[in-house]
């Protein structure tokens, strides 16, 4: 208790050091377990799963295109697929994004999973209300969120939904897990439901642990003619579960009924959490040693009245660990002020779980620990004599903090420089067009049709029914004042894929294809080269376009020479009641387009094919009059709910969806500038101790130049002129690897803002100015002590 009572002391009596130390290590591990807690949100997606390491979801790859699919048939495709001796257990899942679901008279929109009985086997999911088994084809299970959307706070069990000509129902209702999930869907059916869901199943399977998931691979992962297309080429490679989450090559297929991380993104936030860690224990090191060193003469005394080695660590410990406990209530009153904004940076928010627990307890452990063992070191293993001496050593002796300082101030400027760069970054690609018009656009999902599949499915009056209400919206859609133009499209408008295309010499190459129409070319202004494009009034004919990127790589010069064919079908039509296959054969290339960006601008212009037909159904693509568009929104609503008797119905303006491409760019310049922030911050305040020990005793020194004629301009360069230089070597350093890691990171972007001299100056002068600020205050007083005063105290 006398052992406590005297760290509590000694704190207190170097409250000045000890608040700065506080306050500079709070904000830094404010920051690490922001980070931390995200981290591992990330790298614990899909926690609620029953044993993932076992869990195997097949990658279908058909020249380029790849799918989570289905595990092939032994017998008719064994050179795609593993045996099945080694498959435990199978789950079959079909998304449907966009699902409408009636309840009663009103619409909703739903995102919906068709899987097998087997689901719950592989994840598991509290029960709310009701079970949780799809046991009858017939039957629903909700999330409870979307329960409460559907019926408020009445319990949906034995609550009928309509899909289709289906009546579902509601059997369960499920809570969210509080780990992060790759699928986000709002209710789940049975498979069995219907026979054909026009759509690629996803399977999983649980497999033997025992499994080489590599030597799999080495035999499934290989291009071979296709079993039910002998034209393509495909391969099957075979992923964890846990890799799922991860997988680059999928993650532009989905919209949100899937969420995909990236690991990049991950491995940033990582270096960022580790400076700050670094410049926050850097800082609480350097300024406890000032306090540390105060007190060696202290130490040799009670070596002398016989302490021992034990109880003198003890003493360091119990110090540290009130500083640390002290430092990591307030780092957590800080993350729960910030919640709101660090909720808004990351775009999710993140729960607290058992991890924050074991987080905090670790640190409040290992810290206290660390800081005492080296302090230990240092001033505990001398002997008396030393002791006493080192404080009088120690006065002409403090490289290791100019060094701590220097290190402190490195990763900053490191931190600032990239900040700088991200968010110039950013900047670019935001203000960079892609080539074609976003103004006003505005893309909703109006129609309540659910696919093909289940259309064909429905009676003849509900169809009638369902074109009524098709019809109806349309007309609103023509007599708004508030729309220039619109049309309907597929959602997914600007999405496309690679395939092989043949030129009229037999080369083949990859190009991107992007199925379109001639009035969603006039929406977005995309211009025609050479050549021209037609009306076209039936679904069953289509017209071929190059952008001027292809052409180069097809090697045509002029139009009338242009001419290409697929590898595999481009599109599949019903002519006269029979299937055809169209691509296959040479077409004549009717136009060159412009160039403009598909996706992102670092993924660059790639060639494309555009295939061009009449509109497309699925969502209608408005484009609002100048002037008019916050009018456009509450309009719509009004004709959903007329129609449909409901105002569910999501929308987003083309403006939002480009921007929404650069979402991680976007956060990846947010965290950095925050954080880089943060660290000068910290380092400010690592300055600030430093300085008022570092100055208080070069008073003397003051006095005596004072005395022989020193002006205050030259007693500022005196006392400045260290701390510049340390941080002038910590920007030599630190400029090179910026630069080093902005071209390792931007090494495959196509268009990059480009690196200038003044995003490595103006981080310096920010750092450099902040810094002076914070010594001045001390260097005026400094300058302004009576020589004699300072001279009786020595």
């Amino acid at each position: 208790m006398n052992t406590l009572r005297y760290a509590l002391r000694f704190l207190l009596r170097a409250r000045t050091y000890t608040l700065i130390n506080l306050l500079g290590l709070a904000f830094s591990l404010a920051c690490c377990i922001i980070l931390l807690r995200y981290i591992h949100r990330e790298l614990t997606v899909d926690a609620h799963g029953q044993d993932l390491s076992t869990i195997v979801v097949p990658l279908r790859d058909i020249e380029g295109t790849v799918y989570p699919g289905e595990n092939p048939v032994r017998e008719s495709d064994g050179v795609f697929a593993f045996d099945r001796k080694w498959i435990r257990e199978q789950c079959r899942v079909v998304e449907e994004e966009n699902a409408s679901i009636f309840s009663g008279d009103r619409a909703f929109q739903s995102d919906l999973f068709a899987v097998d009985s087997t689901f719950f086997h592989f994840f598991s999911y509290q029960v709310v209300e009701g079970i949780l088994a799809l046991s009858r084809p017939d039957v629903a299970i909700l999330t409870e969120k979307y329960a409460r959307r559907l019926f408020g706070k009445e319990s949906p069990i034995g609550k009928k939904l309509m899909y289709g000509k289906w009546t579902l129902t509601v059997i369960g209702v499920l809570k969210e897990p509080v780990c992060k999930t790759t699928w986000n869907f709002d209710l789940l059916v049975s498979r069995q439901l219907k026979p054909n869901w026009g759509k690629l199943n996803i399977e999983l399977m649980r497999v033997d642990p025992h499994l080489n998931l590599e030597e799999v691979n080495k035999q499934t992962n290989v291009y071979r003619k296709c079993p039910y297309d002998e034209r393509a080429l495909c391969r099957y490679r075979y992923i964890g579960w846990k890799d799922f989450y991860f997988e680059s090559s999928i993650a532009d297929k989905y919209n949100r009924i899937f969420q995909f991380g990236n690991r990049n993104y991950v491995y940033i936030l990582l270096g960022v959490d580790i400076f700050l860690f670094l410049i926050g224990i850097l800082s609480f090191v350097n300024l406890y040693s000032v306090t540390m060193l105060k007190r060696t003469r202290m130490y040799g005394l009670k070596k002398v009245f016989g302490i021992s080695r034990g109880r003198l660590f003890v003493e360091m410990y119990l110090e540290n660990l009130l500083m640390m406990a002290g430092a990591i209530l307030l780092a957590w009153g800080i993350i729960e002020l910030s919640s709101r904004y660090i909720t808004h940076l990351f775009g999710e928010s993140v729960p607290g779980t058992f991890f924050d627990w074991v987080l905090t307890g670790s640190l409040l452990v290992v810290l206290p620990l660390l800081a005492s063992f080296v302090f230990y070191v240092r001033y505990g293993l001398k002997n008396p004599v030393s002791c006493m001496r080192f404080y009088q050593a120690g006065k002409s002796k403090s490289v290791y903090r100019q060094v701590f300082l220097f290190i402190q101030y490195a990763i900053t400027m490191l931190l600032m420089i990239l900040a700088f760069y991200f968010q110039h970054h950013f900047d670019f690609l935001m203000h960079t067009s892609h080539g074609y018009t976003t103004q006003g656009i505005l893309s909703a999902d109006l129609y309540r049709e659910n696919s093909y599949s289940a259309y064909e499915s429905l009676t003849s009056e509900q169809q009638q029914r369902q074109w009524a209400c098709r019809e109806a919206i349309n007309q609103k859609l023509d007599e708004c004042p508030f729309i220039e133009s619109w049309m309907t499209s597929s959602r997914d408008f600007l999405r496309g894929y690679f395939t092989d295309i043949i030129n009229d010499k037999g080369e083949k190459f990859p190009l991107y294809v992007m199925f379109t129409s001639t009035d969603f070319m006039k929406m977005l202004g995309l211009k025609v080269k050479e050549g021209q494009i037609g009306e076209i009034d039936s679904y069953e004919h289509y017209q071929i376009a190059l952008n001027e990127t292809a052409m180069k790589t097809l090697g045509y010069d002029t139009l009338e020479k242009a001419a290409v064919r697929s590898v595999s079908p481009l599109w599949i039509a019903m002519v006269q009641g029979k299937v055809v296959e169209y691509g296959t054969s040479m077409m004549q290339v009717n136009a060159v387009v412009k160039d403009f960006f598909p996706q992102r601008l670092t993924d660059g212009v790639p060639p494309m094919l555009l295939v061009i037909s009449s509109n497309s159904l699925g969502a209608a693509l408005i484009k609002a009059v100048p002037g008019r568009e916050k009018e456009l929104v509450p309009y719509l609503k009004k004709i959903e709910q007329e129609v449909y008797h409901t105002d569910d119905f999501t929308y987003q303006w083309m403006d939002d969806k480009v921007a929404e491409m650069y979402k991680d760019d976007e956060r990846t310049s947010d965290i950095y500038t925050l954080f880089s922030y943060m660290a000068i911050w910290v380092s400010c305040l690592g300055l600030l101790g430093i300085s008022l020990f570092e100055i208080r005793r070069r008073y003397r020194e003051i006095a005596i130049r004072k005395v022989n004629g020193a002006t205050r301009r030259d007693l500022y360069l005196l006392l400045v002129r260290r701390y510049l230089l340390v941080q002038l070597l910590a920007f030599v350093v630190a400029a090179p690897v910026a630069w080093l890691m902005i071209q390792h990171y931007t090494a495959t972007f196509v268009e990059k803002a480009p690196v200038t001299v003044g995003l490595f100056l103006i981080p310096f002068l920010v750092v450099m100015v902040l810094s002076v600020l914070t010594l001045y205050w001390q260097m005026n007083r400094a300058s302004r002590i009576n020589p004699s005063e300072v001279m009786k105290s020595e």
